[in-house]
């Protein structure tokens, strides 16, 4: 079970991208290549500043199939590493957010509190707006109830 919430995590992530844009110093000269390499490709040089935008990844049809679309089950089978350049939620290389085990962690927790204590239903429809931070053309509305059956849970079997 909790694979699959690792799943529901890693494409909460790619959705919603934590940090909308990282800077990065350049340190070594880098060669752009584009799909004719005779034609066009450029070198940013070692000591540039360049601008990071990890939702222009994560959105990208190439990469993910329907990217706007929330489907975890893209994630079954696939383990993420540290150096991936298709998904970056938490940066990436020798900037890779020191904390990002631990905040996975804090929000495994609160999705299986979440899910296993509460029903959730949408009162009103809302709509994405997907700038370079995420946005919705109203509020959400939500309607939160306890779950009758989660007084049933054995929670000192967690630990």
């Amino acid at each position: 079970m909790m694979n699959f919430t690792h799943m529901v995590i890693n494409e909460s992530l790619r959705l919603g991208s934590l940090s909308p844009a990282m800077f990065r110093k350049v340190v070594s000269d880098v060669e752009i290549k584009g799909k004719f390499e005779s034609l066009f490709w450029y070198t940013i040089p070692a000591g540039w500043i360049v601008l990071v935008v990890p939702s222009l990844l994560h959105y990208d049809p190439q990469i993910y199939e329907q990217p706007c679309e929330f489907n975890p089950w893209r994630w079954e089978g696939k383990e993420l590493l540290c150096g991936s350049k298709t998904f970056m939620a938490f940066g990436g290389g020798a900037r890779l957010c020191a904390g990002a085990e631990f905040a996975r962690l804090g929000m495994a927790i609160f999705l299986h509190h979440l899910v296993t204590t509460y029903d959730l239903s949408l009162i009103d429809k809302s709509y994405i707006i997907r700038a370079p931070l995420l946005r919705f053309s109203k509020p959400i509305r939500i309607t939160i109830s306890e779950n009758p059956l989660s007084s049933s849970h054995q929670y000192a079997n967690l630990f």
